[in-house]
């Protein structure tokens, strides 16, 4: 597969920033998040109504984020089309990269600690409610974390530094409900590990749709699926081989070397493509 990187996570000349836009979006985002926080406490239900309601509050939030996110970008001089939102042959990369990611955690588990599967109380039928619910969710946080922040902090300080100063916002994004405990804690340090794995994705492909697709298919094979969340809320229950470690966690040193390994891979395609765009055209920086 051929990647055309794009130039919006490239420093441009016209680039310009308003300090009010940036404050526009931090307000158009908080108003989102309290929609879609809203909905789950009144409506937490998974019954037919109250999930469509709170399904279309979310769609509702994502595209109120799209819409906002392209009118900042065009007034920072960048294009519209910056969050490449059009569906393309290469979509199909995003559930494959989504699938290698959790299959790389599923091996990394196994060798810490074995273990098989056996059936789950979730219907396969339950699984597309699931997905839908997912779909919606890792959209607007994708839009949050990946989109207008990720492109202007580009801008601004190089698509590197904005990797790495994106993480830790998502992570923090997961901690309420979890609370400053080590269970918080350890949400926050995978969720931020992952965030690279993502981010790397969008600027690869140079589609948010790839870290969309990522993230949405890498949560249904671990909470709906697969079951290796622990949860036992999955299609299938992971039944561990061995007594599970006391002196180290096996889940977070799993979650965290399948995401440093992707994100190494990521990292690596991304240097690459971007060497050979540099020889074909001197101009890209």
């Amino acid at each position: 597969m051929t990647f055309q990187l794009s130039n919006y996570f490239q420093k441009r000349e016209n680039f310009r920033l308003n300090i009010r836009d940036a404050f526009s979006f931090i307000v158009l985002a908080v108003i989102v998040w309290a929609m879609s926080s809203v909905a789950q406490m009144l409506l937490p239900s998974q019954n037919l109504l109250p999930y469509f309601v709170r399904t279309a509050v979310s769609a509702a939030g994502a595209l109120i984020l799209i819409l906002g996110s392209i009118r900042l970008l065009k007034k920072s001089n960048v294009a519209a089309d910056a969050l490449r939102l059009k569906l393309s042959k290469n979509s199909l990369f995003n559930f494959i990269l989504g699938v290698i990611v959790m299959v790389t955690l599923g091996i990394v588990l196994y060798i810490f600690v074995p273990y098989h599967f056996i059936g789950g109380p979730l219907k396969t039928s339950e699984v597309v409610k699931e997905a839908h619910s997912f779909f919606w969710g890792n959209f607007i946080e994708e839009l949050l974390f990946r989109g207008y922040p990720l492109i202007i902090l580009s801008q601004l300080l190089g698509w590197r530094a904005a990797v790495c100063i994106m993480a830790l916002p998502l992570g923090l994004f997961h901690l309420p409900g979890l609370g400053f405990s080590i269970g918080g804690w350890k949400m926050v340090i995978t969720t931020a590990t992952y965030s690279f794995v993502f981010s790397y994705a969008f600027i690869l492909t140079g589609t948010l749709w790839t870290a969309i697709g990522a993230h949405v298919v890498s949560n249904i094979l671990l909470h709906s699926i697969s079951g290796l969340d622990g949860l036992a809320r999955a299609v299938f229950t992971s039944v561990f081989e061995t007594r599970w470690p006391v002196n180290y966690d096996p889940g977070l040193l799993s979650f965290g070397t399948s995401a440093i390994v992707m994100a190494l891979l990521l990292y690596l395609l991304i240097n690459k493509y971007q060497a050979l765009q540099r020889r074909q055209n001197p101009k890209f920086q």
